[in-house]
């Protein structure tokens, strides 16, 4: 079996202090407005270094993203079966929904760079992707008959998924005001229950 070779930690180094000077310069204004110039003055190494690693900030853009999306699928991306005893039909939220809320929390800055300072479509599609995957697993395994389903399954998906977005953006929006695992447990009671703990229709019926 073939082993990688191993990176220069000089090179990893730097492009480390790329990307966080330019998530840092994401949270503050529109990427538009950003240079390369004020990437490098920010992690404070020389121009010429900048083009030895990316030949522009649109390049460095997209390491970031897949980057960040190759991380979050890895959390998504588990053996299922190993997972059994924690059901979606459980009160309690699916260790790997907490892991998608404890992955935001743990980069924090950048979801808040990407979704919230600038929209940067690549990263939302991305995002997006990754919760499809998600909804489609749970609302297959809890729920296989569309007998029993109140709406079309592909509506009820892209309505779960969308949803869940909108959530995830407005909680690093506003800093992130209820931890992962509270996070996890309101959507899915979302998910499975509605709004409601009683129908508030049947009130006037």
């Amino acid at each position: 079996m073939k082993t990688e070779p191993k990176k220069d930690p000089r090179v990893i180094r730097t492009r480390r202090l790329l990307q966080d000077a330019f998530i840092t310069l994401m949270e503050e204004r529109d990427l538009e407005q950003i240079t390369v110039q004020d990437i490098v003055d920010r992690a404070t190494i020389k121009r010429a270094t900048f083009y030895l690693h990316f030949k522009d900030k649109h390049e460095l853009l997209n390491c970031i993203v897949d980057q960040v999306l190759k991380e979050l699928n890895s959390v998504v991306n588990v053996k299922w079966e190993m997972m059994i005893e924690s059901k979606f039909t459980s009160d309690k939220p699916h260790p790997l929904f907490v892991g998608i809320f404890h992955h935001i929390a743990e980069h924090y800055h950048l979801y808040r760079a990407m979704l919230v300072t600038n929209r940067v479509p690549c990263f939302t599609a991305g995002l997006s992707a990754v919760l499809h995957e998600f909804v489609t697993y749970g609302i297959n395994h809890t729920e296989p008959d569309d007998q029993n389903l109140t709406a079309k399954r592909e509506v009820i998906i892209k309505f779960v998924e969308s949803a869940i977005l909108e959530v995830i953006i407005w909680w690093v929006e506003q800093q992130m005001p209820y931890d992962e695992i509270d996070m996890a447990e309101q959507i899915l009671n979302l998910s499975l229950k509605g709004p409601y703990i009683i129908n508030p229709v049947s009130r006037y019926s």
